[in-house]
């Protein structure tokens, strides 16, 4: 713009500072939109790398699990032959318990070790015991009165099932 501290009547410089006015504005506008664009493609380009940041701890997320499910997957395995091992070893102990503990195993060692010997019929002698040897209780001699309140209260609280 021009200096407007000189104000001439006689020449109207409108016309002159609006058309300089246009121009500035219109500079201005282009120097927005340059901005505005400049910015616009300085948000997108934010948004795309964010987008990629994203995408790519998705995928190291999956890839992380993956690997750790391998990973368990192996040691079950491990485990697995591990108690199959031991199971066939339970089983190779179980028979050689039994055998060690079998019936000819004990009858061979109370022979050959004890000296024991297996009982013949000839062996076996049969005890008798009398009949009348059967021991009685004796009733007791003391019938006081008192005696013979108490037997009969007793008597009548078994009667009526209180006792």
């Amino acid at each position: 713009m021009t200096d407007m501290t000189a104000h001439n009547l006689a020449y109207d410089y409108s016309a002159y500072d609006e058309s300089e006015r246009i121009e500035e504005e219109e500079q201005e506008k282009k120097n927005s939109a340059e901005l505005a664009g400049r910015s616009h493609k300085t948000t997108s380009i934010i948004k795309v790398l964010a987008i990629a940041v994203a995408v790519m701890a998705i995928l190291f997320a999956m890839i992380y699990g993956r690997v750790e499910l391998t990973s368990l997957y192996s040691k079950q395995s491990e485990l697995e032959t591990e108690l199959s091992r031991l199971q066939n070893e339970n089983v190779s102990l179980e028979s050689e318990l039994a055998k060690k503990t079998g019936l000819t195993k004990i009858e061979d060692y109370a022979e050959n070790r004890l000296g024991l010997r297996k009982l013949n019929r000839a062996q076996i002698e049969y005890v008798e015991v009398p009949k009348a040897s059967v021991a009685q209780a004796a009733e007791a001699e003391d019938d006081n009165l008192f005696v013979a309140v108490k037997r009969w209260f007793t008597g009548v609280l078994e009667y009526i099932g209180a006792q």
